[in-house]
């Protein structure tokens, strides 16, 4: 017999692929029940109705990423750190929430262009934590900024990170497929930080091949900071 948590996770991974293909109204609590094999009562017992089921599928497909960690394990170090480390992580996160050909990257691209009622949801319980973090680092930099400009400081930093994912197929025209897998998430993230942290006055200026203070360590073989080498690249 399927115990109670397998017949969820079965039905969690089956409704995603539904969903995904045939969008929140397309998709059936019959068509779900059939790809999942479980018995078609199984929806309402285990989540209440369709819209649940939908919220906890949006949830699940972002708990692919890295889990949250404690604000004294994050809020660690300079301002110029803690941005770099929000920066690799969001990075990562958008690589592994959702490789090319998985469920949960087609229906979060679903759920951004047709967004429904489970958008708030993930976005209160999964987003909204991270982006008021930036927004805290943000703070920090710059005291006397209001909301407004906070908010939009924190776009520009989320906005350089979501590029590299979203535009990817555009990326690769532009400047050809080998070129576009060979960037990896420490070159990227290290780039993004240098920008912004030259930006808000926490970093020198970039030199004039383009690079910041740690990415000229980097290509130097000095030691390269916050850089990580254990992660993976655009090809994801």
């Amino acid at each position: 017999m399927i115990c109670m948590d397998e017949t969820k996770a079965k039905l969690i991974a089956a409704a995603g692929e539904e969903f995904a293909l045939k969008g929140f109204a397309g998709a059936t609590i019959r068509s779900i029940s059939v790809r999942a094999g479980v018995n078609i009562a199984a929806v309402n017992y285990h989540f209440g109705d369709k819209e649940r089921l939908y919220e906890q599928v949006l949830l699940a497909a972002q708990h692919q990423g890295e889990p949250l960690v404690s604000d004294d394990e994050f809020f660690v170090g300079t301002p110029a750190e803690q941005l770099r480390r929000f920066i690799e992580s969001f990075l990562r996160n958008l690589v592994q929430v959702g490789c090319e050909e998985s469920w949960p990257r087609t229906l979060m691209m679903r759920e951004m262009i047709q967004p429904t009622a489970a958008l708030d949801v993930v976005v209160r319980e999964e987003i909204r934590p991270r982006f008021d973090r930036l927004l805290t680092i943000l703070q920090t930099v710059c005291p006397e900024a209001d909301h407004r400009r906070l908010h939009m400081l924190g776009f520009s930093v989320v906005s350089q990170c979501v590029f590299y994912k979203t535009c990817k197929v555009i990326a690769a025209r532009l400047i050809g497929e080998a070129e576009c897998r060979s960037l990896t998430i420490e070159e990227i993230a290290e780039h993004i930080a240098s920008t912004c942290l030259a930006a808000l006055g926490l970093a020198a200026p970039l030199d004039a091949a383009g690079l910041g203070p740690n990415e000229i360590t980097t290509r130097t073989g000095k030691a390269a900071g916050t850089c990580r080498s254990d992660g993976g690249s655009l090809e994801q």
